[in-house]
């Protein structure tokens, strides 16, 4: 019966939502996530929820620093079919959210990466600092929820490389500038990125991931939003990963991510020491 009367209640919803102006582009958009969620919500009239995980182990240099940081939570979509999702709470009220979630930090887990514990600094916040990681060693994350559910996943600490040019102190003209590193085993991808050394610089910097050891640096990297070119100072860093690495929402609703038990991701990390130079 309630499939039956999907359809109906997407034009009730619409009905009832009228009165906040959802037209053109935005009311196709909210009828095509509200498709998308009935075929995830199924016949559950509660919802859907998901404990979502974002985990990583990583070791920097200079200053040296060996980590890992868990953040757990679970993620409730509501079913938007349900009449009392429908019905307004408060007549005056005008706001719609046509993807109704909430993330609830999960507090009291065993969280622990190779047997070894990481401890909760805040709910769901979990944190070692001072950790043994060696380069080209597997690390598993092994969670244990309150409810007794496992979450596992694993990856490969990256061996250890550097970066070969820019050399700290060079200095460069106004236009690109050409960077190199070496190779780092067990590195799926490389995440590239500058930054103003000065933090109050108006230069928007750049960003990229990429496989191969060299990349160019756009000159937009060194301009400000209206494209003025903003000479001083600038930080190149290039962090090794594997495994996998800050995925957005809808991709973890979608793929999953890497973590079994759980949606979300799991990646071991090498950042060498960031390189400092000129460009006038």
């Amino acid at each position: 019966m309630w499939r039956q009367s999907t359809g109906y209640r997407i034009q009730k919803l619409v009905r009832r939502k009228a009165d906040v102006k959802v037209v053109g582009r935005n009311l196709s958009v909210v009828v095509f996530l509200a498709l998308v969620l009935g075929l995830v919500l199924s016949c559950n009239e509660e919802g859907w929820s998901k404990t979502i995980v974002t985990a990583q182990v990583s070791k920097t240099l200079d200053p040296e620093t060996n980590t890992a940081s868990v953040l757990l939570g679970k993620a409730t979509v509501e079913n938007i079919f349900r009449e009392d999702w429908m019905e307004t709470p408060d007549p005056g009220d005008s706001t719609f959210d046509a993807f109704p979630a909430k993330i609830a930090p999960i507090a009291g887990a065993d969280v622990r990466v190779n047997s070894e514990p990481v401890s909760e600094r805040v709910p769901g916040v979990y944190f070692k600092a001072t950790m043994d990681l060696r380069y080209e060693a597997r690390y598993d994350l092994e969670i244990t929820l309150p409810d007794g559910k496992t979450v596992t996943a694993h990856g490969f600490l990256p061996d250890s490389f550097s970066i070969t040019r820019p050399q700290p102190g060079d200095t460069f003209g106004p236009g690109p500038v050409a960077a190199v590193w070496t190779h780092s085993d067990s590195c799926e991808a490389f995440l590239v990125g500058i930054v103003p050394a000065d933090s109050g610089s108006v230069a928007r910097g750049w960003a990229d991931a990429l496989r191969d050891t060299f990349c160019t640096i756009p000159d937009s990297a060194f301009t400000d939003t209206l494209g003025n070119f903003v000479p001083g100072n600038y930080v190149f860093s290039v962090t090794a990963i594997n495994g996998a690495w800050n995925k957005s929402g809808l991709d973890l609703l979608f793929s999953g991510g890497n973590v079994s038990g759980a949606l979300g991701t799991f990646g071991c990390a090498v950042c060498p020491k960031p390189v400092t130079f000129h460009v006038k």
